[in-house]
């Protein structure tokens, strides 16, 4: 059970570049000014001003530290750009994942050196009809490692996807969503990523989300759905699918 919760920890984090405006799905937008967001899967944010939002996953903050600013910038033909932008500090999470026992899902004798992840992200959003909205977005991830290092990679799809940094160095990724409203309150999402990896390992490795969001006024909303991911892992004896659903439940303020 504590590795399952230290791996959805992991899997958290990554979802910071994955949000926008009020009861967020997926656009370029931001938070208007003041705006506080928080779910028991989404990470706290804030609107820092009309153009610049804030956010960190506050549970997960005690083993990964982490912080995204998103900044969206000016309008041209009709296509909103942001970029996106975080730190990541994974060294205390795989230190507690480096032991034997409860929550060992690295070998014991793993040698865990300083890592910091910096994340960037562009995001262009373009507004197909009245309701619908279609965002390509494109990324890089870079990894500054210092010390020693001996430990070998999480091979599961989804968290797989987030840790090879780690060991690579640098990482590319590019998608899209589509996100809209179905119904008065009742809007949804769905996103493609594509990632870049090892040539020599799992070269490519792919998520799909789609997701439902009931907002049932400013300060409350739930969503729910699902995520897959695939790595072509080349041993048959990993697995190189994995499926999760997803449901939360969110609070706004202002």
């Amino acid at each position: 059970m504590r590795k399952i919760i230290l791996i959805i920890v992991l899997i958290s984090v990554s979802f910071l570049f994955a949000e926008n405006e009020i009861w967020s799905n997926g656009t370029a937008k931001t938070l208007p000014k003041g705006r506080i967001e928080i779910g028991i899967f989404q990470p706290f944010r804030y609107g820092l001003n009309e153009t610049t939002e804030l956010s960190t996953f506050l549970l997960a903050d005690l083993l990964i530290p982490n912080v995204t600013m998103k900044k969206s910038w000016n309008s041209h033909s009709g296509i909103e750009m942001t970029s996106e932008h975080s730190i990541i500090y994974p060294t205390p999470l795989l230190n507690l994942m480096a032991r034997e026992g409860a929550g060992g899902i690295l070998p014991n004798n793993s040698i865990i050196p300083e890592i910091i992840v910096y994340e960037n992200q562009l995001l262009f959003s373009y507004q197909i009809s009245e309701n619908h909205t279609f965002t390509p977005k494109i990324g890089y991830s870079i990894a500054f490692v210092s010390g020693e290092s001996d430990f070998p990679t999480l091979d599961l799809p989804l968290v797989y996807n987030r840790t090879f940094v780690y060991h690579n160095g640098a990482m590319f990724n590019f998608g899209f969503d589509f996100c809209g409203t179905i119904i008065p309150k009742l809007d949804y999402l769905i996103d493609f990523d594509k990632f870049m990896l090892d040539e020599d390992y799992a070269e490519f490795s792919y998520e799909h989300k789609l997701l439902l969001i009931w907002k049932i006024n400013r300060k409350f909303a739930i969503s729910g759905g699902y995520k897959l991911a695939y790595s072509d892992f080349p041993s048959p004896n990993q697995r190189n699918a994995d499926f999760f659903p997803l449901i939360d439940f969110r609070m706004g303020f202002k």
